[in-house]
């Protein structure tokens, strides 16, 4: 075995080769690769953040909603209460006026009452008197002294 010159040619001419491919295509390719990589895993990363974004976003949006609930709620609660109270006002109110009307009804026909026993007792005073008087034209009888009450009183007051 004998190692001529061309074998150490072809060792020269491969390790040439081998250098030139290694710094004008290999590394260039993995330097491309590289960065393709690199991008790919950055695309990755910010797809990955803004799944996280995206489900933070939803999160609070939840959460919001909830809030607005809880507090369209509060304020259908106070709208009732208030309609409750705004109700019972004015029952108490129709109450008092009822009360007012009915205590009015009652002033009134005892003001009626009270006229009308006032018009009797005229009435009565001036049948007494003209049953007086009949009597006393008349003579001193009992028996004709209670006819004679009972005929004025059957005939009324003249007008």
């Amino acid at each position: 075995m004998s190692i001529d010159l061309t074998f150490i040619g072809q060792i020269i001419v491969f390790l040439t080769m081998v250098i030139l491919l290694s710094k004008l295509l290999y590394t260039p390719l993995n330097d491309a690769m590289a960065a393709r990589t690199q991008k790919i895993e950055d695309g990755l990363a910010a797809a990955e953040a803004g799944k996280n974004a995206e489900a933070d976003a939803q999160a609070a949006v939840k959460v919001q909603i909830e809030e607005a609930k809880q507090k369209a709620q509060e304020i259908v609660a106070s709208a009732e209460r208030r309609a409750l109270e705004v109700a019972e006002e004015a029952v108490n109110k129709a109450r008092h006026d009822s009360d007012l009307i009915v205590q009015s009804a009652k002033e009134e026909a005892e003001a009626e009452a009270g006229r009308l026993r006032q018009a009797l007792k005229q009435e009565v005073a001036a049948l007494a008197m003209l049953a007086a008087e009949k009597i006393v034209e008349t003579e001193l009888d009992a028996a004709k002294h209670t006819a004679l009450i009972e005929k004025v009183i059957a005939q009324g007051v003249p007008a």
